[in-house]
């Protein structure tokens, strides 16, 4: 027996968003709810406007998703928005909280989730109130203006090379993507060879066959002068151990934020590209 609770904010602010993927994620959110009280229990879904910061005006709305179930320990909390990462066995695709992720980044938001062992899990989706031409909304920080580059994306995840594709095509970059390791040398040779050589690249690590420390080395040879930045699960711990293969210009985690990933193209990326 599972109950379904409700406490929505009845002063809720009108949100700037994608409805149909809104209503994916919380769909995902909900079913990742049910799976986690087998033996049944509560699944509340809340609404509440917040501000942050010393305005009085509201600056995000927050839409959460708890149950009373199994909850997760420390290690699975960190590592279960990473694609393929499921705890259900056959059951799960592993994609589910990977594709909220994707939803979140798309209407600039964040998530956070609380939980603990036997305790339960509540998830919190947290979108940012922007301003509309011609209305009373408040908006976010404004966004620096970037460089245009000519990014290469290598990655054997389908859904993280859409992401990433979604991520930089809102940023105003040109973007080309390679499902592996050899494949995606094959496209930066063949750009090399044209009037737009790629400016960046962006490489998984793990990769079957040819994986991304091969990339690094082999268009290092070719283009010593091309940034790599290196995206992998292991990210946070490669940091750690001063495991980052030589050459590599940045390494972070996947699934990239898309702040993080700004920052290290502004970094990394100089004066090449055009600017917007």
């Amino acid at each position: 027996m599972i109950e379904m609770r409700s406490d929505f904010d009845a002063n809720l602010a009108m949100l700037v968003g994608i409805e149909s993927d809104v209503r994916e994620g919380l769909t995902n959110l909900i079913l990742n709810a049910v799976d986690a009280i087998p033996d049944g229990g509560t699944i509340t879904v809340r609404t509440r406007v917040g501000s942050r910061g010393p305005s009085e005006m509201p600056t995000h709305v927050l839409l959460e998703v708890g149950d009373t179930g199994v909850g997760m320990d420390e290690e699975t909390r960190k590592r279960c928005m990473e694609p393929f990462f499921s705890t259900k066995g056959k059951r799960g695709t592993g994609l589910g909280l990977a594709m909220v992720y994707g939803v979140m980044e798309r209407h600039g938001g964040q998530i956070e989730i609380d939980s603990e062992p036997g305790k339960g899990t509540v998830i919190k989706l947290i979108f940012p109130i922007r301003r509309l031409a011609g209305t009373d909304l408040v908006t976010g920080e404004p966004e620096q203006e970037s460089v245009a580059l000519n990014i290469l994306c290598i990655d054997d995840e389908p859904l993280l090379r859409e992401l990433l594709r979604e991520i930089l095509e809102r940023e105003g970059h040109t973007v080309s993507l390679a499902d592996g390791g050899q494949s995606g040398v094959d496209e930066f040779r063949a750009a090399a060879g044209s009037t737009r050589p790629f400016d960046v690249v962006l490489t998984d690590l793990g990769m079957p066959y040819f994986d991304g420390r091969q990339v690094v080395k082999t268009i290092k040879e070719e283009s010593p002068g091309t940034p790599i930045i290196m995206l992998t699960g292991w990210g946070s711990f490669m940091k750690e151990d001063g495991d980052m293969p030589e050459q590599v210009s940045g390494i972070l985690t996947k699934p990239p934020r898309s702040n993080e990933l700004r920052e290290m193209l502004q970094r990394v990326g100089g004066n090449r590209g055009v600017s917007n």
